[in-house]
């Protein structure tokens, strides 16, 4: 044998080290879902997380997937599986989300959503074996990085002249007026009731409105003629007679 197949050889035998060894290290990466059927494969155990990782920049939801149907009506069902979480956050956020069979579970800091992450993956529920996720962190954008729009002190209803004048100036309109009066008025009204407008004033009359109701046609031919009425005809312009010179 060569050197260069000795050479290649050993090189070959290195990578396939290396990637034995990262096969075996994916059991304990973070957002790792183990696609295996056995129960609790590829997910390690809560005494494995590596002291290295920085468990503060994992975000704090969950999202349950491959929940039974029953979970989303059953108050029984969600008090036993919420129960499941609350182990390892008593203070959890639980989010139905039925339309789209999840549910999304927020815990109050990372190192609880990621001990529920790692022992409750994979988990048998009432028949079924829900799978756990890392929710993608929801962004709050903050207004102050925007610009805010101007304040509507000038709405410009009225434009300015084409030729303003010297000295004119353009000014804050005025709010618009409202009289209370007339919506306290307007709110004591009630239908099918008589209203007093004016109240009577020594020797004078007051004034009370009486609503009526609309008068409607009773019969058939009183229908009809309403509706020649509201609906105009259209009377056709008669042709004129021919001319000699077309007979």
């Amino acid at each position: 044998m060569s050197d260069d197949e000795e050479s290649f050889n050993h090189l070959s035998d290195r990578l396939q080290s290396v990637q034995i060894e990262d096969e075996d290290a994916s059991r304990y990466y973070i957002n790792y879902i183990s696609e295996s059927d056995e129960d609790e494969a590829g997910i390690p155990d809560s005494t494995q997380i590596d002291d290295d990782i920085d468990v503060s920049l994992l975000p704090q939801d969950l999202i349950i997937t491959q929940v039974p149907n029953e979970l989303f009506i059953n108050d029984q069902l969600k008090t036993e599986f919420e129960a499941i979480f609350r182990r390892y956050d008593p203070n959890i956020i639980v989010l139905y989300l039925k339309f789209f069979q999840r549910v999304r579970i927020t815990f109050t800091n990372s190192l609880n959503a990621l001990h529920a992450r790692i022992n409750v993956h994979e988990c048998n529920f009432h028949g079924s074996k829900f799978k756990t996720y890392f929710a993608c962190p929801l962004p709050i954008r903050s207004t102050e990085t925007y610009l805010r729009p101007p304040e509507p002190e000038k709405l410009f209803l009225i434009s300015p002249p084409a030729s303003p004048p010297v000295g004119w100036e353009q000014k804050i309109e005025d709010p618009p007026i409202v009289d209370l009066n007339l919506l306290a008025a307007i709110a004591q009204l009630q239908p099918n009731e008589a209203h007093e407008v004016l109240p009577s004033q020594g020797n004078l009359p007051k004034i009370i409105i009486h609503t009526c109701a609309d008068s409607e046609p009773q019969d058939e031919y009183s229908s009809t003629l309403r509706q020649k009425l509201i609906k105009p005809t259209l009377v056709q312009t008669r042709r004129p007679p021919p001319t000699q010179s077309q007979t």
